[in-house]
């Protein structure tokens, strides 16, 4: 009787566990293809491919508020096909919906849909983007520019961009999952392999 119950537990347990992490695994796999399936393309371009707000963001901020993305491999979201290359990141709303703009040259390249819109930890940026550590020289400098941009009046002061970091994910067999977490909020991406 021993015999034949551990006989049992030995053949057979591990085998529908192998079944249920794969069954998990092409659930998982259907949620996200769902997603890319229901994901409308962007129904809108601008004008001369330039971004309205761009020109306003560049006066606010010391320099370029956006993450630059670099991508050696192909992204592909329905119609739009993402070619390696450097991408200035955007995230953007347009009637309620957000949309990230890939931009090459001041100029929109693509326009790909968010599927969902998340708060960053208050943490992230200190646990997980390091810190450039300045030489002498360069900690002397921005200390100079602390001290004079007291003596001026604050609304003709440059603000530091926000900060921003891209996380690209594998995600089933099909996917790309690519992750902008810009200033406080972090938008998702699909694209298909």
């Amino acid at each position: 009787m021993f015999v034949a119950l551990l006989f049992f537990v030995v053949f057979f347990v591990p085998v529908d566990l192998c079944y249920s992490q794969e069954d998990n695994f092409q659930s998982e796999n259907s949620k996200y293809a769902q997603i890319y399936e229901n994901l409308p393309e962007a129904d809108f371009t601008y004008i001369f491919n330039l971004d309205p707000y761009q020109t306003e963001e560049y006066t606010k901020y010391m320099y370029a508020p956006y993450p630059l993305f670099r991508t050696g491999i192909r992204f592909v979201f329905k119609n739009t096909v993402i070619e390696p290359g450097y991408y200035l990141l955007t995230p953007r709303e347009k009637d309620g919906k957000w949309y990230v703009l890939f931009k090459t040259n001041g100029k929109v390249q693509h326009i790909v849909p968010v599927y969902e819109k998340d708060l960053v930890d208050p943490m992230f940026y200190k646990r997980y983007v390091p810190e450039r550590k300045l030489t002498f020289w360069q900690n002397i400098c921005q200390k100079t520019r602390n001290t004079m941009g007291r003596l001026f009046k604050k609304q003709t002061q440059r603000t530091p961009p926000p900060k921003s970091y891209i996380d690209v994910n594998e995600i089933g067999t099909d996917f790309w999952q690519v992750i902008l977490y810009y200033g406080a909020t972090k938008y998702y991406m699909i694209f298909m392999r």
